[in-house]
C-alpha cells in the first residue's frame, strides 16, 4: 500500500512539474531579434504586425521574451484602452457666408466685423451661391466651454457631394488646419445616406473657416462638437493605429457573399472596405468568426457605397468595431439592386497595438519568440512587473526575424509539445492505475472478512439442527452402531462448519461469534452423550 501510494504522489508531481515547467526559445515558430538602449531596467515596445501574424492565439498567450541565455524573463501585455471621457456636448454656433478671400487679406472679411467682446457681426448681405467658397464660424460660448472636436454640418440639398478642409484661429490674422472631410447627402431607395461630420484635430480656437473645394451647399444649421475644459484631449483618431491593406475577397458559393481571412490574430476595430465599381450603392452585414467551421457571429452592419462625382468620389467610411481577434470573415451583400457588381472586394483591416514591457534580466540579446498553440499566457500585470519603481521606461524596438533552431536528433527537438504531451498523459495513466489498485486492495481487504462471519453464521445453525435428530434417535433406540452413524454425521457437518470459521477468526473466534461458539459446543455436547450411550 505504502509503495502504491509513493508511486501515486510522484506521478502528480511529476504531472505538475510538466505543466509549470518553463517554456524555451525552440518551442516557438517565430523569434525577432530587440533592439534595445543599453542601461535601462525596463523596456516596452509595441508590437509589431508580425508578431500577431505569427501568433498562433487569440490572447497573445503564446508571446514570449527570452534573454541572450535562452531564458524567459517577466513581461507585461497591455492592449491599448480607450480614454474614459465625457460625452460631448452639440452647441449651435453662429456662420457667416463669405466671398473669396482677395490676396493678403488679414483681420475681418469683408462684410463682417468684430465686437469689442471679439463676436462677429454681419455688415452686408451674404453672396450668391456662385460667389459663395467659405463659411466664417464665430464659436462663441462654446470656445469658452471646451475643444471643439468636430462640426456637424446640415444641408438643405436633396443631394449634395464635396469636399472640405478647415482651418482655425483665435485673432482671425494667424490660421492653422484644423481637419478636412468629405460631406454628402445623397437619397437612395426611399432613404437618405448622409456624411455630415467633419473631425477636428481638437484645437482650442474662437474661429473656423470652413472651404467648400467642390461647391458651397446651401446650409441648414451648423453646430460644434464640444469636449468639456476638464477633460483630456483626443488622440486622432488613427494616430496609434496600424493597417494590412490590400486584403481581396473572394465570392462565396452564394449570390453576394465574400470571404476573407486577416491572416492573423490582429484585434481588429477598423474596416475599409473600397468596392469594384464607382455609383455603388449596397446594404451589408459583416460576420467573423474564430475557426474553419466554427459559427458565423455577426460583427456589423451599414450600408456601403462608392459614389462619383466630377473629380470627386467618395466613399463609406471605415467600419468601427469592437476589437475583434478572429480570423476568418464574411461580407453579405444585399444584392436586389445589382448588388457590388463585377470586381474584387478589397479590404484593410486596421487596430492599435499592444504594447510589450518587460525586465532586461540577464545578459543580451533579447528576442520575442511566439507561435506556439499550446503556450498558455505568463504575462503579470504592468504594476506587478514595475512594482512601484520611477525609473524611466526605455523605448524597444523589434529587429529582424531570427532562425529558430532545431535539431531532428530527438524527439522533443522536432515537437517538443507533443513530446511533453505524451510523458504527461503516460504520467496520468499510471497514476490512475495507482489509484484503482489501491481501492481494489481496500475492497479486498475488507469484504472477504465481513463475508466469512457471516456465511460462519449462518451455515453452523443449520448443521446442529441436522445433526441433532439422527443422533438422538440413534441413542434412544439404544443401537451404537445406528448412534456411531448418526453421531458421525454429527462430527461430519460441525468439523466443516469450524474449518469455515477458523481461518477468519483464528483462536478468538468464540468470543467474537457466540453463535459458531454455541454451534461447536452443541456438537461436543452431543458426542459425548453418545459415548456415555
Amino acid at each position: 500500500m505504502k509503495h502504491l501510494l509513493k508511486v501515486t504522489g510522484w506521478c502528480v508531481a511529476f504531472v505538475g512539474v510538466g505543466v509549470a515547467a518553463p517554456a524555451c526559445a525552440e518551442e516557438f515558430a517565430r523569434r525577432f531579434a530587440l533592439q534595445l538602449q543599453e542601461g535601462a531596467t525596463w523596456y516596452s515596445v509595441r508590437l509589431p504586425a508580425a508578431v500577431y501574424a505569427a501568433s498562433q492565439r487569440n490572447d497573445l498567450g503564446d508571446v514570449r521574451v527570452f534573454n541572450g541565455a535562452g531564458e524567459p524573463v517577466p513581461y507585461s501585455l497591455e492592449a491599448p484602452r480607450e480614454a474614459v471621457r465625457t460625452p460631448p456636448s452639440l452647441r449651435a454656433v453662429r456662420w457667416f457666408p463669405l466671398r473669396p478671400a482677395s490676396a493678403g487679406q488679414a483681420g475681418a472679411p469683408f462684410g463682417v466685423t468684430i465686437a469689442a467682446d471679439g463676436s462677429l457681426r454681419a455688415t452686408a448681405p451674404p453672396p450668391g451661391r456662385a460667389q459663395h467658397d467659405t463659411d466664417l464660424i464665430d464659436a462663441g460660448e462654446a470656445a469658452h466651454e471646451g475643444r471643439a472636436s468636430a462640426l456637424v454640418v446640415r444641408l438643405r440639398d436633396d443631394n449634395y457631394q464635396g469636399r472640405v478642409a478647415v482651418e482655425s484661429s483665435d485673432d482671425l490674422r494667424n490660421w492653422q488646419a484644423a481637419g478636412d472631410a468629405q460631406i454628402l447627402k445623397v437619397s437612395y431607395n426611399g432613404s437618405t445616406l448622409s456624411q455630415d461630420r467633419i473631425e477636428l484635430n481638437g484645437a482650442h480656437a474662437r474661429y473656423l473657416r470652413v472651404h467648400w473645394l467642390d461647391g458651397a451647399p446651401y446650409l441648414e444649421s451648423i453646430d460644434a462638437e464640444v469636449q468639456a475644459a476638464g477633460a483630456g484631449r483626443a488622440q486622432p483618431g488613427d494616430s496609434q493605429r496600424e493597417w494590412r491593406e490590400g486584403i481581396v475577397a473572394h465570392a462565396g458559393p452564394k449570390a453576394g457573399e465574400y470571404f476573407f481571412s486577416t491572416g492573423g490574430s490582429y484585434p481588429v476595430d477598423r474596416l475599409r472596405l473600397a468596392l469594384p465599381q464607382p455609383n455603388t450603392v449596397a446594404p451589408a452585414a459583416v460576420y467573423s468568426r474564430g475557426e474553419l467551421g466554427g459559427a458565423w457571429r455577426e460583427v456589423t452592419s451599414a450600408t456601403l457605397f462608392r459614389l462619383h462625382n466630377g473629380d470627386v468620389e467618395q466613399n463609406n467610411p471605415a467600419l468601427q468595431l469592437t476589437p475583434d481577434t478572429d480570423r476568418h470573415w464574411r461580407v453579405v451583400v444585399d444584392t436586389r439592386n445589382g448588388g457590388l457588381g463585377s470586381g474584387a472586394l478589397t479590404i484593410a483591416a486596421g487596430w492599435r497595438p499592444a504594447t510589450l514591457t518587460f525586465v532586461a534580466r540577464g545578459s543580451a540579446p533579447f528576442s520575442i519568440a511566439v507561435g506556439n498553440a499550446s503556450a498558455v499566457s505568463t504575462a503579470v500585470s504592468r504594476d506587478e512587473l514595475l512594482m512601484g519603481a520611477s525609473s524611466v521606461i526605455a523605448t524597444a524596438q523589434v529587429g529582424e526575424p531570427l532562425a529558430v533552431a532545431q535539431s531532428g536528433n530527438t524527439p522533443a527537438s522536432a515537437n517538443p509539445d507533443a513530446y511533453r504531451r505524451y510523458l504527461l498523459w503516460g504520467a496520468l495513466l499510471l497514476a490512475v492505475g495507482s489509484l484503482a489498485a489501491i481501492a481494489w486492495r481496500l475492497a479486498r481487504s475488507v469484504s472477504p472478512r465481513g463475508m466469512s462471519a457471516g456465511d460462519a453464521a449462518a451455515a453452523m445453525p443449520g448443521a446442529v439442527p441436522g445433526a441433532m435428530p439422527g443422533a438422538m434417535p440413534g441413542a434412544m433406540g439404544g443401537s451404537m452402531p445406528g448412534a456411531l452413524g448418526g453421531g458421525g454425521g454429527v462430527a461430519q457437518t460441525a468439523g466443516g462448519a469450524m474449518d469455515a470459521v477458523q481461518p477468519a477468526s483464528g483462536s478468538s473466534q468464540g468470543a467474537v461469534n457466540p453463535a459458531a461458539s454455541g454451534a461447536a459446543s452443541s456438537t461436543d455436547a452431543g458426542h459425548a452423550r453418545d459415548g456415555n450411550a
